[in-house]
Order: C-alpha cells, then structure tokens, then sequence
C-alpha cells in the first residue's frame, strides 16, 4: 500500500507543484492521498489505467489507487486514442483516467479482494505494444530504501522530478525521496528552456536527475556553469552515458563539488540494480558500480573475455508480465532470477561494466559484431545509432555529416562495403531518451547514401 511507500508524516516540505505553486508537507500530502482514497475506494482490486505526469493532482491520484489497493497501469498521458483503445481491449480495465486525448471513465464496479500487483509499468521502448511489468507496492517500496541507503539521500535532499513518472527511474526519483523524508519539485519544464535553471535555482534543488541523453542536454546548454548554489549532485541511469560528459561535463561537476552517481536499472528491477560511487566516477567512468544491498548480480553464459549474460535477484524484482488481463494476479512471487537481456563483465574489483544487449549483434561476414560497441566506438566521427541490415551495418549520423562510410570501416577495421550511412534531421528516441530502435529500423527501410 501506499504507507510502504510514504512512511513520513512529518511536517517538512515533501513537495513542490512548479505548475500550481503548491506546497505540501508530508503530512498534508498524506491527508491529501487519504482524502482521494475515500473517492476511489470503490476501485480495490480493481485494474485503472493513469496518464501520469509530474504534477501533484497526478501524483495524489497514483499513491490513492496504490492505497486502496488498485493495480494502477503508469502510463503516458499524451498516448494516442488508438493506443488506449487497443490497450484496452487487452485488458478492460475499470478505470480510465488523465489522458489527453481520451476521455476519462469508470465502469460501475464493487471493490475486490487486491491483485498480486500494484504497479504495471509499460516495457521499455515498447510503443504501442501493451507488455507490462508487473511489480509490487513491497517492491517499489523495497527498491525506494535501497536506492536511500546506496546514494546517501537524506531528508535535506531535494530533487527534480521532471523525467517521466512511467518510466521506472523517474518514479523511483519520486519513491526514494519521499521515503527519505526528503522533497521532490515537480516539473514539467524542458531542459531546454532557460526556465529550467532558474527553477533548479529558486526552489533550492540538490539534486538533479536525468538520462544520458538529459546529460547531453545538460552539457550543450551549459547548465552546470550557472548559479545553482544547492545543487549538489547529479544522478544518472537508464544507458550508456557519452564519453563527452566525462570528457566536458564531468570535470566541471568535479570542479565544482558536485557528485556524480551513474547507476543501472530496469523496470523489471522496480528501478535501479547497482550504483558507482561519485569518488570513482572519473577514473572508472563507463563502469555501472556495484550491486545495491540485498540485490545479487551475477554472469551466466561468460564467454573467454569474460563477458556473460547479467542476471539479478533482489527484493525489487518484478512478478513477471502481462500481456492482457488474464495475465494479471497470476502470482505473488518476485522473480529469483532475473534474466536482464544485458551482457557484461566484473573487474577484479567487483563493478559491473555493460557491454550491450544479447539482441544488438550483427552478422558480419559471418562474424559477431556488437552494435552497442559500434556506436561507441564511433561516437567520435559524428556516429549516433547503428543498426543491423541484412549483410551491413547501418549507422546513423546528423544530416549533413561529411563522414563517409570508408572512413567508419578504417576506423573499425570492418572490410570495404560493410557500412551504409544514413543521415537524419533527428534520431527517435523513448520516454527514457534512448534511442528507439524499433521505430528506428523502420525509418531506415528507406533510402539510405
């Protein structure tokens, strides 16, 4: 239930609405959840779909459902009509509620005994696909405390809620902090917008999150040279995070005494699955850290150089998926291994280093090529994505790059012909700011240079 995951009836400020410029303690927010819950009573053990968003209305409508012990599917409110619909029909849910484009409803219904979920989260890069995780109010809650206890929050922390709050680490930013007892703003505002950093600076925020593809935002617009006195550290998780952060944006965070935390986490994990501690964030920067407490990491299937497939077991892991309601209240225990899909090694010292996913190979003249490692390695020649096409590969720069695809092949050694360039005004991307390769692999069907 939703006291799992706010434990604090304090009266320090637990959130911060930017759009209506309310402030709540945390036992208002409490009052305010309690207040809802009475209106949605009717929904226990029942299915609701919410358009969620980082806003507080939104943010009191999630935690009610949580309380009364609805399973609440997070998803995005701008999804389109068509979308729901099909959504919809998978799993008739009981309630419909702040999406943009579609009306909200509630069937007349009873309250039922809880199912064995609280949360269905949508799978990553899954547009318009309905696979969900399911997972658990006591695994969001469990995840909240480790992620606590590895990155050191305290109830003098404040963070920027401003990712989105269906994707799991912007929900875990929400969880963790309140658990803390600390304070969350929340923010709609474009990292973009100059708004941006004056809202970092006015509503004294300490810490602030984002995606690697936030942390190239960061950087272009120079963020962290403006006046931001509270702010004091910057988390990261959700991929691979570009060499130019730790060549141009970590330095000046050294500089300037603000922490680096990159971590890794999966929806299916509730959140976040291992931590690097800022102290090793420049000399061990790629690295994703350590496994948090109570969750183990281990390789299966390691090949000669040491790279296997990353499986996990912790509190935070998922039930399973969904497909379609049938699927749902199928089970109550979390996963004991959890197959992640990624590939990687441990150093000597214990920290996990990613090397890709088990489905980003290429077949290369019969040869095993890592698409992951294609782009990292050619991140310098302007290179954006890669991608697989019969026989090539295809990899992705801005529209109007002078790279040729000779050049590429020189610099990873690949034979003449193995590399057609496409050029792009802008590379797709998810909710998280990966790049979205489904969609992406359909673009690149057409014409290519």
């Amino acid at each position: 239930m939703a006291a799992e995951l706010l434990p604090r009836r304090s009266d320090a400020v637990a959130i911060v609405d930017v759009a209506s410029g309310t402030s709540l303690t945390h036992r208002q927010l409490r009052n305010a959840i309690d207040a809802r819950s009475r209106d949605n009573a009717n929904l226990a053990g029942r299915l609701a779909f919410l358009g969620v968003e980082p806003r507080l209305d939104s943010v009191i409508e999630f935690f009610s459902l949580v309380e009364v012990g609805a399973t609440v599917a997070l998803l995005d409110p701008m999804t389109s009509a068509e979308t729901l619909a099909n959504w919809s029909d998978a799993y008739r849910p009981d309630s419909i509620s702040g999406f943009r484009h579609s009306p909200d409803r509630r069937d007349s219904t009873t309250a039922g005994p809880p199912m064995a979920e609280s949360v269905l989260l949508p799978t990553s890069g899954s547009t318009g696909s309905p696979k969900f995780v399911r997972l658990t109010s006591q695994a969001l809650a469990a995840n909240a405390h480790q992620i606590v206890n590895a990155t050191l929050i305290t109830e003098n922390d404040r963070a920027l809620v401003h990712l989105p709050l269906y994707f799991s680490y912007g929900l875990s930013v929400l969880t963790s902090h309140l658990t803390a007892g600390a304070s969350v703003v929340l923010s709609t505002t474009s990292a973009t917008r100059p708004a941006f950093s004056a809202e970092l600076a006015q509503h004294h925020v300490t810490c602030l999150p984002g995606v690697p593809f936030s942390l190239e935002l960061y950087r272009r617009t120079r963020l962290i040279s403006r006046e931001l006195p509270s702010l004091r550290s910057l988390t990261t998780s959700g991929g691979r995070v570009p060499d130019t952060i730790r060549d141009e944006l970590l330095p000046e965070l050294i500089e300037r005494g603000i922490e680096f935390w990159a971590m890794y986490g999966q929806t299916e994990a509730s959140g976040r699955i291992a931590v690097l501690p800022p102290q090793e964030a420049l000399v061990n920067f790629g690295s994703v850290g350590y496994a948090i407490a109570e969750s183990r990491v281990w390789l299966e299937n390691i090949d000669e150089e040491g790279i296997g497939d990353v499986h996990v077991c912790g509190p935070g892991n998922m039930l399973g998926y969904a497909l379609r309601r049938e699927d749902l209240d199928t089970g109550s225990s979390p996963l004991a291994d959890l197959d992640t899909g990624d590939l990687g090694r441990f150093d000597s010292a214990g920290r996990l280093w990613l090397t890709g996913r088990r489905q980003r190979i290429a077949k290369l003249y019969g040869a095993r090529v890592a698409l992951d490692d294609v782009e990292s390695q050619l991140s310098t020649h302007g290179v954006l994505a890669a991608a697989a096409q019969g026989d090539r590969i295809v990899v992705v720069v801005a529209a109007g790059s002078t790279v040729t695809s000779r050049d590429l092949e020189r610099a990873m050694g690949f034979p003449p012909a193995s590399i057609t360039i496409a050029g792009v005004d802008e590379v797709p991307r998810t909710a998280s700011g990966k790049v979205d390769y489904a969609r992406l692999s359909a673009a690149l069907e057409g014409p290519t240079s």
